[in-house]
């Protein structure tokens, strides 16, 4: 049975009302979430993705209140759930293979080391990444290498819902290209992904609908192809920042 995510008229407000009785069912698709307040995406998809609790509402995973599934068996509930980080989320006293190992090993103690380390060969394969780098610290790499190195983090314990927060950011072309088809591949096996892009509209113009909030409430959803037809001066006011990033 396909998983889904409910947002129940969630409210969370920080310096400013990042989100105000929002309520959204998410199923097997790609979606984009576009804002008024783009700097406070990252805290919305926190939100969502059951890293920062709301204020009010509730966020439902299968039915069943995220928050406090976390305390009953948060192990199995986060399973489910990936985020990949605008930026960070390494850690910087492990190395490449450590930092991948911590969520696998955490999720998946019965999978054998070796196995666990034929699965990383192979993503580090899809990303264009040499294995040798498994020995190094993160600091010594790229940020475009550190980003896709997220992407195989989030991808090996293979969640049922997906969130990307700044995906394209800090990417060289050839690891974006990648992330894209990981991407497109994810959409066809019918996973939950929520991603909030600043950089680039190709990511929306993919995504199976756009959620646009203003002032933290939900305004309107559709595709990016309908959105840029709008005549509302929200939405074209929208549509025309991400086009001119």
């Amino acid at each position: 049975m396909m998983q889904k995510l409910e947002a129940n008229k969630v409210f969370y407000k920080k310096e400013t009302q990042l989100l105000k009785d929002f309520s959204f069912s998410f199923g097997g698709q790609l979606y984009g979430i576009l804002s008024d307040q783009p700097e406070e995406n990252s805290n919305v998809l926190k939100v969502l993705a059951g890293l920062i609790q709301p204020d009010k509402g509730k966020i439902l995973l299968g039915g069943e209140n995220v928050y406090t599934s976390f305390q009953k068996k948060e192990r199995a509930v986060r399973k489910q759930i990936g985020f990949v980080f605008q930026h960070g989320g390494l850690l910087s006293n492990l190395n490449v293979l450590e930092n991948l190992l911590v969520p696998y090993d955490f999720h998946f103690p019965e999978i054998s080391l070796d196995r666990k380390k034929e699965k990383i060969s192979g993503l580090m394969d899809f990303f264009g990444l040499p294995v040798k780098i498994l020995t190094e610290r993160p600091a010594k790499l790229t940020i475009s290498t550190q980003k896709a190195l997220l992407f195989i983090r989030t991808y090996l314990t293979e969640p049922k819902i997906i969130f990307y927060d700044d995906p394209f950011m800090n990417c060289s072309l050839e690891i974006k290209k990648s992330i894209f088809k990981l991407i497109l591949k994810l959409k066809e096996e019918k996973i939950i992904q929520i991603f909030s892009e600043s950089v680039d509209v190709q990511l929306y113009e993919l995504a199976d609908m756009v959620i646009l909030l203003q002032q933290g409430a939900y305004y309107s959803s559709d595709t990016f192809k309908v959105l840029k037809k709008s005549n509302a001066d929200f939405v074209t006011g929208l549509i025309s920042k991400l086009l001119a990033e």
